[in-house]
């Protein structure tokens, strides 16, 4: 008799099943604090460009707007913390979130570069019509991201996935507890699905041995408890789970 694997490998995009309801975290004191700074800064740059009179209105808004999506990455890093992930040295923070599918970078790291051209190399602010466009990004970078600032504690599923999967961000730790199709989950590596680590075969808690013993076990059902196993492997959990937020 073989030795049971540690490992399985699944399609966590739980194909044919449904979100049948999920839990979110609030949004602590120092978490309202930092979220009040960063719309702050945002508000103060918005009156600055609204009441523009001369250049240093602009550069004082775009200063502002720096300070405001940073306050925001400074908050969501404290929440999901960044630099655990292996990619964060390449792609920072921004590139992160948008590998996640979150926010999409282009206009924002422009606009982080013209505020180090402006206020570190002395160059000339953007004009008035750009300001508005970089307030108007920055705007919704704080707006789509808000919802983030709350975290997704856990997902329940119905359908062809049965169970539920918890998050803890930071450090990352993803667990699940499902039962789904058979044709979804591998005993070996397979393209683009997650590895998870299993628990032991007693301590798992599948639908299995929650159903009445009277009634028929499917043959196309597998049950997958354990913890995933590596942060390549956490990308599909995490798209899933901020896809229910923003």
């Amino acid at each position: 008799m073989g030795v049971a694997s540690t490992f399985k490998w699944v399609d966590a995009s739980f194909p044919d099943a449904y979100v049948d309801g999920f839990g979110r975290d609030g949004v602590g004191t120092e978490g309202l604090t930092l979220k009040d700074r960063a719309e702050s800064s945002h508000a103060h740059a918005d009156y600055r460009i609204k009441n523009h009179q001369t250049a240093y209105d602009r550069i004082d808004a775009i200063l502002a707007l720096k300070r405001s999506m940073q306050t925001r990455l400074e908050h969501l890093d404290s929440l999901y913390g960044f630099k655990q992930y292996p990619e964060y040295k390449t792609l920072g923070w921004m590139g992160l979130l948008e590998q996640w599918g979150v926010i999409r970078k282009r206009m924002l790291q422009r606009m982080r570069q013209l505020r180090n051209a402006v206020e570190h190399d002395g160059a000339e602010p953007p004009n008035l019509e750009d300001c508005e466009d970089y307030a108007e990004v920055t705007w919704w970078f704080l707006r789509g991201t808000s919802p983030l600032l709350a975290p997704l504690g856990n997902i329940d599923y119905n359908g062809a996935a049965y169970g539920s999967v918890t998050y803890c961000y930071n450090p990352l730790k993803i667990t699940l507890w499902l039962d789904v199709a058979s044709e979804t989950v591998s005993d070996s590596p397979h393209p683009g699905w997650s590895k998870i680590q299993l628990v032991s075969p007693k301590s798992s808690r599948g639908k299995r041995n929650r159903m009445a013993a009277e009634e028929p076990i499917p043959s196309n059902v597998c049950s997958v408890e354990g913890t995933v196993a590596d942060p390549e492997s956490a990308y599909p959990f995490l798209r899933n789970a901020f896809r229910h937020l923003v």
